[in-house]
């Protein structure tokens, strides 16, 4: 019987104008809204995440499914159809997630189109279309329940059209009103789109699925009792009381009950949500009791969904050991201040509206692990990206008592306070830094732990006899990252730039097949430095200016295998290399290289290349000291060496060369981001001594969760344009005039069929 209504309810859509209408709305919005709206094609904003893409369906949804359910509404059909009122519902519901279903088909071409010119997560993206399809059947399940009980259609259709816009966004009320408590949990467990935050990301949520389920059930419930209610049917009379209060106790137990068990399955590719074996054997290390403490403020719980996925993962770690228990403090209380404050934890500020008016709150969010009497602290968590990586670090360093040293040294004319971004950054990372001076190298590196790897910023003021004693750490097995180049510039000055002749490690590095080449690379993806100037420094009423200007010779290098982010270099040059050397990344298609000037002009002016931003960046490309052509930036040593100091050799070096001495440089990095550090550079350092030290499955760790959203598959500019333009065709002629000629043709055979259907 359900199988004929739902024929039935299927024909009565394919032979309607709306459902058409309703399927191009649906397209056609959503794709116009991320590639148009979102400007996708645009330098500069365009980015892979779909996030956008999928919540924009929903709301899309409140409009159209009204229309849907409305098509096969027929009070009258019904009335005089033989069957009952539960067979009816039924088959409107099936029928039209059916439809719903087809709608979003032509929506996988984004996705598809989108990972040609950046990376998808397809597991993301089939769990948000699963997700998708859940909200679709509860907006149904309330369609039908309110047109039971509304009978005029125009105003069926608006009442229902405002309802599931309200319920969408009631969570929202959450951030821009001050809320008790229980209402804030009551808005976010109602709201559609905060149960579907968890299907965006890629996740499975038991919670989340019974949620859409039992309430769709529900609904459909309730349309039923509306229904029969209006037949002359009471539910409260004393043969159906029964009936009706055991169906309410059982909804009721099933909505308290489901969130207390449940499970979470992580289907995004780096399984962002899930712990791996690494991480299962730290925590079974544990044969003593570890306490993990998550200290966070209610209104951070209450605004950010994302803080949800924290308590769970550390509630999976906890579960991998007995030994482990797991605490929720909330972090507002006086008492659990002061136990962060004495650990160094002091709270952040997040931005606020209420009221209409920006304000700033302070808020908690931090891990602290305890394990025989020791502590290691997150300082601020705020979504599970990179969390297992950090989670790790500590874990090893208390349960395994594994340390892990690391050592600097300014081989150039600046010392380590210029590099201190990056000294917080390893200590953040529970790493011991130590800094190494130019005068003590000879006499301490002997006593430097082959495997804690020693970090170089610039060679050209180390001596001969450092040089070999760096050579000598290396050829025992050290562990080395260098980065360095032939030239110096006056960072505090003029910007000029000079040769760096006695420099006595680049000697090394050609002997093992490493050469700088005499230029500096220059690259249409660059950096946009902004200058303060005002036209007279004494005149107090004359207001700054700011020019922004693009400057070639800082790079911002595109994401790459080893750099999934990209990073920014200062002043790089070129890298040759021969077979016993592997190559990391390079810079893109569109760069070019600057050769020395004449010695004559060096001789007289003391410079050896155009570095004056103002200048570089109007200097034609067809000068004669350019050239085109793509360089390598960073490399690694892969076969045997010989010394150039020491008269030994070495099977498989560990060695990393970058050509930036300037890599990690405070003020740079502050310039080079409008004032805030790049913390990409600093990544990739981080990310180079866990290579250094093989520690291959924390590599896989570090950048879990941090999506490479940048358009970098092609970096031809000609390429990317006929890409986009046939990614434009396809998107809004081809598919919308297919679907039309599929649902062309199922329109007219349907409607020879139509005597079947006629009552």
């Amino acid at each position: 019987m359900v199988k004929s209504l739902v024929k039935k309810d299927l024909f009565s859509h394919f032979t309607s104008p709306h459902f058409y209408i309703c399927a191009l709305i649906l397209y056609l919005s959503t794709t116009f809204q991320f590639y148009i709206f979102n400007r996708f094609f645009v330098e500069g904003f365009g980015s892979t995440s779909l996030n956008s893409f999928f919540t924009i369906i929903p709301y899309i949804f409140s409009l159209i499914i009204p229309v849907l359910v409305l098509q096969v509404s027929n009070s009258e059909l019904e009335n005089i159809f033989p069957a009952p009122s539960y067979k009816i519902i039924l088959s409107k519901l099936i029928s039209t997630a059916i439809v719903i279903s087809i709608m979003i088909v032509p929506l996988i071409s984004v996705p598809v189109i989108v990972n040609i010119f950046g990376a998808v997560d397809f597991g993301q993206v089939i769990v948000a279309i699963i997700g998708i399809l859940l909200y679709g059947i509860l907006a149904v399940s309330v369609c039908l329940f309110l047109n039971e009980l509304i009978s005029s259609k125009p105003a069926f259709t608006a009442v229902s059209i405002v309802i599931l816009i309200a319920i969408d966004s009631v969570h929202v009320l959450s951030l821009y009103t001050q809320s008790e408590k229980f209402l804030t949990n009551a808005f976010n467990y109602i709201s559609f789109m905060w149960h579907f935050d968890s299907f965006s990301k890629g996740i499975i949520d038991t919670r989340d699925v019974f949620y859409f389920l039992l309430t769709s059930l529900l609904f459909v419930i309730l349309a039923y009792f509306a229904n029969e209610t209006k037949k002359g049917r009471n539910f409260f009379d004393a043969k159906q009381k029964k009936f009706s209060v055991l169906i309410i106790f059982i909804m009721l137990f099933a909505f308290l009950d489901n969130s207390r068990v449940y499970k979470r399955f992580d289907f995004t590719k780096d399984k962002q949500f899930s712990i791996s074996r690494y991480t299962k054997d730290n925590l079974n290390a544990a044969e003593e009791p570890v306490r993990i403490t998550y200290y966070r403020s209610k209104e951070l719980l209450n605004r950010y969904p994302e803080v949800r996925d924290i308590y769970d993962y550390l509630k999976i770690c906890a579960q991998e050991n007995k030994n482990i228990s797991l605490f929720v403090e909330d972090a507002d209380k006086e008492e659990n201040q002061s136990v962060l404050e004495k650990l160094n934890v002091y709270p952040q500020q997040i931005e606020i509206v209420n009221n209409n008016k920006t304000e700033y709150i302070k808020v908690y969010s931090a891990i602290v692990i305890e394990y025989l009497g020791n502590q290691k602290v997150l300082p601020f968590v705020l979504s599970t990206n990179s969390l297992e990586f950090e989670l790790n670090l500590r874990f090893e360093s208390l349960i395994k008592n594994k340390s892990r040293n690391v050592y600097l040294l300014c081989g150039n004319e600046y010392e380590l306070n210029d590099y201190s971004y990056l000294q917080s950054l390893l200590e953040a990372s529970d790493m011991t830094p130590y800094a190494l001076t130019k005068e003590s190298l000879e006499y301490i590196i002997d006593q430097i732990e082959l495997d804690s790897p020693l970090i170089i910023f610039g060679t050209s003021r180390l001596t001969p006899e450092q040089c070999s004693a760096i050579e000598d750490f290396i050829l025992k097995g050290g562990k080395v990252f260098v980065a360095t180049s032939k030239y110096s510039v006056s960072i505090n000055g003029d910007w000029s730039v000079t040769k760096n002749n006695d420099d006595n490690f680049i000697p090394v590095l050609e002997a093992w097949g490493i050469n700088f080449e005499d230029k500096l690379v220059n690259d249409i993806s660059n950096i946009r430095i902004s200058f303060m100037s005002s036209n007279s420094g004494n005149n107090p009423n004359e207001q700054t200016q700011y020019e922004y200007v693009n400057y070639p010779q800082w790079l911002a290098v595109l994401p790459q295998k080893e750099i999934p982010f990209g990073l920014s270099m200062f002043w790089a040059s070129p890298i040759s290399y021969t077979e016993t050397v592997e190559p990391l990344f390079t810079s893109s298609d569109y760069s070019w290289t600057i050769s020395e000037y004449e010695p004559r002009i060096i001789q007289e002016t003391g410079k050896y290349f155009l570095s004056d931003p103002f200048t570089v960046n109007k200097t034609y490309i067809e000068d004669p000291l350019f050239t085109k052509e793509k360089s390598i930036l960073a490399v690694k040593l892969k076969g045997p060496v010989t010394g150039f100091y020491n008269f030994k050799s070495i099977e498989n070096p560990n060695v990393t060369v970058i050509s930036d001495q300037y890599l990690a440089m405070n003020l740079l990095l502050e310039l080079s981001s409008g004032g805030a550090s790049d913390f990409r550079n600093l990544d990739f350092i981080l990310k180079s001594i866990l290579s250094l030290n093989n520690d291959n499955d924390l590599l896989k760790m570090q950048n879990a969760g941090f999506k490479n959203v940048l358009l970098y598959k092609i970096t031809d500019l000609e390429s990317f344009n006929n890409s986009k333009n046939i990614s434009l065709l396809i998107t809004f002629i081809v598919i919308p005039v297919i679907y039309l000629i599929v649902l062309s043709v199922i329109f007219i055979m349907r409607k020879k069929e139509n005597e079947k259907y006629k009552y």
